[in-house]
């Protein structure tokens, strides 16, 4: 395919896009390397993308003037396979929904059907993405067990291939983004951390992330037998990539409609079509049953919508957007799970997001205004998902978003390049470059923080709390026994035993009952109507989240403990994040139990990752108002621990002890207010004098 300038009125000429590598090149630096013959090393890059090229049907990889970024490119190829294979063995992450759809294809290779719930029950379609069940089937084939190990092993080559089709779509000759901006984009989906994270964890994050770029460079190209193909791989890495398709098949409409009718769509369906008979057949419904759980259990935008005002619902939309994407447009760290951690910042406005923010709009306007074509369907996947994450999707999980960040980098670096035309070539190539190097070095920078901390995690959490509650259960809980709580992945790997999760991923106990009870729906009340024999319960649900736990102390009691180790908390970067540091298990009370429970398992005692004094004490009065002296006592003791200066807290402390009947520990908290403050409140001694009279 040429690659002039004249045949491409929108593009910038070659000799302005390529930066310092390319300037560097036109001066004579390439004349010269050929004089002395070729090194090793970039020889073999060279051969390398030039099979690559043909091998992939991708144009341009052996283009001579693009040779230092196709190389740049490579190299960051193999750096992304390098970092990950790095996180894989040192900080051994397993995410907990990769156990969960592993747990089926396990259940397959051992005769009990492609599904998650105990035998005797019908298979249950407890997964969203095919490709998540089919990679690992193959290791689980090879051995049981295998299968979450082999989808991480399969994912490298897959985060290369990733580098090498935005490589191609920022050379290829309708797109020419400049040479130091394409650095940019390979780099953040090489090295950026949550692009590594879920691939090494044992989702199928990096095949949904692989599969949107190789389509979109097809799209591009137009070359429809991989565009099909590329679409169809899309339909099995994420059921919500048919707004993908739709995308580019409105954009084929107007490129070629004969092509797109006749070999486009007919090569997707044969990839696509077969998973949807299968299911149907299977299952009963081609629809997963997480699909149909998440939109029961969890509450959706459309049902508060029409309480909201205009300023709320601008507020809700500023708020999902900042908070979701613009946060890890930047350095950040998702690995706790349920909420965004920002570098350089204290809330959740990355000033590197802001600024890269930006840009993406400036990307988008350039490329509208500009009628640049071929990347319209960019700018319409950007803005048909950012619209379906905010309000159509409740809640927003991590490896959602990869795609959509990627999307997003691109359109900022294409806003970058038209921010930067006016310049003159050098200093134009010498600040993208500078960016470009700041940008991905920032990402870099925080790596050996990011998988020290992924370590912990795993170790001090999912290994010693979750896994082992799974492990407890397995040896303990009957075949026609239950659990209930929050969490599956873990608790029903580990135990193999029947879980009622919320909202019920992989329980239709869970869904029939969110279906008959639409005013109730709540992990709170479905545990208190279906009564598992058992509870796993994070001590924040039972102390703050629920509204009554009269049901739970009057039914249940604490069999087990599962705390993290508070030396360990204490040096875990973001821990204040994290909601599963403290979790118990509860089993049902019966007349047969051997008597006296364990009283001092019920917990009362904040978690040990909730440090802001503020909060301690309002939990602490909420508590004595309620009568639960023994709850108010240990937050107002821990908000004592941390800051021994705080009076109100002492007195508040002292009243409790009075309350429970407990003198001489508010004796000796009245002695401690009288030595540091030389005054005591008359009306707690008034109560004390009366306590002791």
């Amino acid at each position: 395919m040429a690659r002039t300038a004249a045949n491409q009125p929108n593009a910038v000429s070659l000799t302005h896009r390529r930066g310092l590598l390319y300037d560097a090149k036109m001066r004579g630096s390439t004349s010269a390397r050929r004089e002395s013959g070729p090194s090793f090393v970039p020889a073999f890059l060279d051969k390398f993308a030039e099979r690559a090229g043909a091998l992939l049907r991708i144009d341009g990889l052996d283009a001579a003037e693009d040779r230092a970024v196709i190389r740049a490119g490579l190299i960051l190829a193999f750096a992304a396979m390098a970092v990950r294979a790095v996180h894989m063995a040192y900080a051994l992450r397993y995410w907990e929904d990769a156990l969960i759809t592993c747990l089926h294809t396990e259940n397959l290779v051992g005769g009990l059907g492609l599904t998650h719930v105990r035998p005797g029950e019908p298979p249950l379609h407890g997964f969203t993405s095919p490709l998540s069940v089919l990679v690992p089937l193959i290791g689980d084939l090879v051995r049981v067990g295998f299968g979450v190990d082999f989808i991480k092993i399969v994912s490298l080559p897959a985060a290369a291939l990733t580098v090498l089709y935005v490589l191609a779509i920022g050379l290829h000759p309708r797109v020419r983004l400049p040479g130091p901006l394409i650095g940019l984009v390979m780099g953040y989906v090489a090295l950026e951390h949550s692009q590594i994270l879920w691939a090494a964890s044992g989702m199928e994050t990096q095949f949904v992330v692989l599969t949107f770029v190789m389509s979109l460079y097809y799209a591009i190209a137009w070359q429809p037998l991989p565009l099909g193909i590329s679409l169809g791989l899309c339909m099995l890495a994420r059921p919500d990539f048919a707004f993908w398709t739709i995308i580019v098949g409105i954009y084929g409409l107007f490129r070629a409609p004969r092509q797109l009718l006749l070999r486009v769509v007919p090569v997707a369906l044969a990839l696509y079509l077969p998973w949807v008979i299968f299911t149907f057949l299977y299952y009963g419904s081609p629809v997963p049953h997480t699909i149909i759980a998440k939109g029961l259990g969890y509450p959706k935008f459309i049902d508060q919508v029409g309480l909201m005002t205009w300023r709320k619902i601008f507020d809700y939309s500023w708020m999902r957007a900042a908070a979701q994407f613009q946060s890890m447009l930047g350095p950040s760290y998702c690995g706790h799970g349920a909420t965004v951690n920002v570098f350089f910042s204290s809330g959740y406005l990355s000033p590197v997001g802001i600024f890269i923010s930006v840009f993406v709009v400036i990307g988008m306007i350039v490329i509208v205004l500009g009628r640049q074509w071929p990347l319209w369907p960019l700018v319409g996947f950007a803005l048909v998902y950012l619209v379906y994450y905010v309000y159509a999707v409740p809640i927003i999980f991590g490896w959602y978003k990869m795609p959509l960040l990627a999307a997003l980098v691109f359109l900022g670096a294409r806003g970058v390049a038209g921010a930067t035309a006016w310049l003159r070539d050098r200093p134009r190539a010498i600040l993208q470059t500078a960016l470009a190097v700041a940008y991905v070095g920032l990402f870099v920078a925080v790596l050996p923080i990011t998988f020290a901390t992924d370590r912990q995690v795993q170790r001090h959490v999912e290994d010693a709390l979750r896994k082992e509650a799974g492990l407890y259960l397995r040896d303990r809980m009957q075949p026609d026994e239950a659990v209930g709580g929050e969490p599956l992945g873990y608790m029903g790997y580990y135990s193999r035993g029947n879980v009622y999760d919320w909202p019920g991923l992989d329980s239709r106990a869970v869904v029939a009952w969110s279906r008959a009870n639409p005013g109730k729906r709540s992990l709170e009340n479905m545990l208190r109507d279906l009564r598992p024999e058992y509870l796993f319960l994070r001590d924040v649900e039972v102390l703050y989240s629920f509204k009554d736990t009269s049901w739970i102390r009057r039914d249940y009691h604490p069999v087990k403990a599962f705390l993290i180790d508070p030396e360990a908390a204490k040096k875990m970067r973001w821990i204040e994040t994290n909601i599963d540091v403290q979790y118990r298990l509860y089993k049902k009370s019966r007349q047969d139990d051997a008597q006296p429970y364990d009283d001092g398992l019920w917990p009362c005692a904040p978690p040990v990752n909730i440090t802001a004094t503020p909060i301690l004490n309002r939990y602490g009065l909420a508590f004595a108002r309620q009568r639960r002296h023994r709850e108010a006592a240990a937050h107002f003791e821990r908000v004592i621990e941390l800051a021994p200066t705080d009076r109100q807290a002492h007195e508040n402390l002292a009243v409790v002890y009075l309350r429970d009947g407990q003198r001489d520990r508010a004796r000796n908290v009245v002695e401690k207010l009288r030595d540091r403050w030389g005054e005591v409140d008359p009306r707690l001694l008034r109560a004390m004098e009366g306590q002791e009279q």
